[in-house]
């Protein structure tokens, strides 16, 4: 289903962008030269903006903006492009000068000048500066080196990426307002439509599987200068199906289609309608701490060892991002959580009518299909675990980790509370040593030797990282968080960091399909962790016998 799912991903994304790109390439190859209007028999001559129509841009890899002329802040502009070129014009060399190119003149920077009364100036840049008159074949190349520099570099500036479609904000609840807009729209008028997202689409029609039966026509508002903009307010009952009936929306995962000359869709959420209370929760290593405007900060501890977060994944989805068990959303979390049949759960209040089932990477609410970025549930370490990324968005939380075994959730907050900030212990290193304890797999022992230990302290195995996993079979690999990373992460997180504090960098562990990542304070050194933590993240079964003082670690995997 993924793969079916990413085939209709890619094709729904290209659609306003591919599409007139491909149709234009496939008219170059059909009709090679053809211009759909003879030119005139004075073509290279100089222009004036009083004659232009349009200004377009192409080259094979982006849609660009057009200018129009009519438009005060694109007419200064075009007046540029033309100066430059009407300077250039005297240099033209002789016909022909792409001739050798021909082939490749789809995957060129090229500059299409419309005129009034049909005719139109094409600009190519490459290797300098080549002008035709919509036939490739009577191109000639601007000769004066500094005419053709200042050519280019003024054609270069013009190519303004488009944005395509866009929906302000992505995520909205009943009765707030969204902007839907588009500066690259192909049509003389958009219709915008609201469908839920799920899997597999139904297909009414060919060729395209939209509008779904479910889908809502929201508006259809007209096209200026392949632009638009609406604005309309989120309510229960809004615009009309296919069926003429009322639309109905509710809480879930929807697109937000436009249908304007080529169809656009993009992502849209709208959230649970009540506003959750600001909330933070902090674990560190079995403790727990809560905190609320009105309840103020309270101390717990997990009752549960093994329903820890975990920063884990399976190696198909690649970077693991935290997971949560069930146990703790209900307990820490403030998210309900209860069985409706094997293997399937409620999450939220029974009126929301969210649920999750084991194995799905999605959950079902409303008709819709909420997609559980990064994994499914799963269980692990006896523990039915969720991928919180999407979900805890969904709920309001954002996430952030100040250590391997200290995470952060946060509920309507752009920082940590300074009184939850005052509690959190420093990320202090376990004792370097005590009771020497042997580790073994499958009944064979790992050649640890005295780096395995149990802490007097906590009373916790603890074994050294890269020793242990590289023993197992596995892979550590250690990074240092740089801007780039932490930029791309926060885009993860909703635009909150992923880390805080003294945290300043990583490790990924990889084990026979399992992925697990600790992020670690400055200063750590040799990282040893707690063997529990090990065994639950990379999928493995551990027992303890006090009479030997063996961790005896089992995998049919490995």
């Amino acid at each position: 289903m993924r793969a079916w799912r990413m085939i209709l991903g890619w094709w729904r994304a290209v659609s306003w962008t591919a599409w007139p790109l491909l149709a234009g390439l496939l008219a170059v190859l059909a009709v090679p030269g053809h211009s759909g209007a003879a030119p005139a028999a004075d073509f290279f001559r100089t222009l004036a903006v009083e004659e232009v129509e349009q200004v377009s841009f192409n080259r094979a890899d982006h849609t660009f903006r057009p200018l129009y002329p009519d438009l005060p802040e694109d007419r200064v502009k075009v007046a540029g492009l033309l100066e430059a070129y009407n300077r250039a014009l005297p240099s033209l060399g002789p016909e022909g000068s792409l001739d050798d190119v021909s082939a490749g003149l789809f995957f060129l920077p090229r500059v299409h000048i419309s005129l009034s009364g049909g005719d139109s100036v094409t600009i190519v840049l490459q290797n300098g500066v080549h002008v035709h008159p919509g036939d490739w074949r009577r191109s000639r190349r601007v000769e004066d080196a500094e005419a053709s520099r200042e050519l280019e570099e003024v054609a270069a500036s013009l190519f303004v990426p488009a944005e395509g479609v866009r929906v302000e904000p992505a995520r909205a609840r009943l009765g707030q307002e969204v902007t839907v807009s588009s500066d690259y729209a192909l049509g003389e008028k958009a219709d915008i439509l609201l469908m839920p997202s799920y899997w597999p689409v139904t297909i009414p029609s060919a060729p395209y599987p939209y509008p779904v039966p479910e889908a809502i026509l929201l508006a259809t508002v007209p096209v200026v200068h392949g632009r638009f903009s609406y604005t309309f307010t989120l309510a229960a009952e809004l615009g009309r199906r296919p069926d003429g009936s009322p639309g109905k929306l509710g809480p879930g995962a929807w697109e937000l289609m436009v249908r304007s000359g080529s169809d656009s869709t993009v992502p849209f959420t709208i959230l649970p309608p009540q506003q959750p209370e600001s909330r933070a929760v902090v674990y560190d290593r079995g403790k727990v701490w809560t905190w609320s405007p009105q309840e103020g900060l309270r101390a717990g501890e997990l009752a549960d060892p093994a329903g820890q977060p975990l920063l884990i994944s399976d190696a198909r989805y690649g970077t693991p991002f935290t997971h949560v068990s069930l146990p703790f959303l209900s307990a820490w979390l403030d998210v309900p959580q209860a069985a409706v049949e094997p293997g399937r759960f409620r999450l939220g209040p029974p009126d929301l009518g969210l649920t999750v089932a084991a194995g799905e990477d999605h959950a079902k609410l409303n008709g819709t299909m909420l997609q559980l970025d990064w994994g499914y549930l799963m269980e692990r370490g006896g523990r039915m675990r969720l991928p919180w990324v999407s979900l805890a968005y969904f709920f309001g939380y954002r996430t952030q980790w100040l250590g391997p075994e200290t995470a952060v959730f946060l509920r309507g907050l752009e920082a940590i509370p300074p009184e939850v900030k005052a509690v959190i212990p420093d990320a202090e290193p376990a004792p370097a040593g005590g009771q020497r304890v042997t580790v073994t797999l499958n009944g064979k022992p790992l050649p640890l030797g005295a780096q395995a230990y149990l802490d007097p302290t906590r009373g916790r195995v603890m074994v050294p990282l890269r020793a242990t996993v590289e023993a197992l079979g596995g892979k550590v690999i250690w990074s240092r968080l740089d801007p780039e990373f932490m930029e791309t992460a926060s885009q993860h997180n909703y635009g909150l960091p992923p880390t805080a504090g003294t945290v300043d960098s990583y490790v990924d562990v990889s084990l026979a399909g399992r992925m697990w990542r600790l992020y670690l304070p400055a200063g750590s050194g040799t990282t040893a962790v707690p063997l529990r933590n090990l065994a639950l993240a990379l999928d493995l079964r551990l027992t303890w016998n006090g009479s030997t003082a063996t961790a005896e670690l089992q995998s049919d995997r490995l």
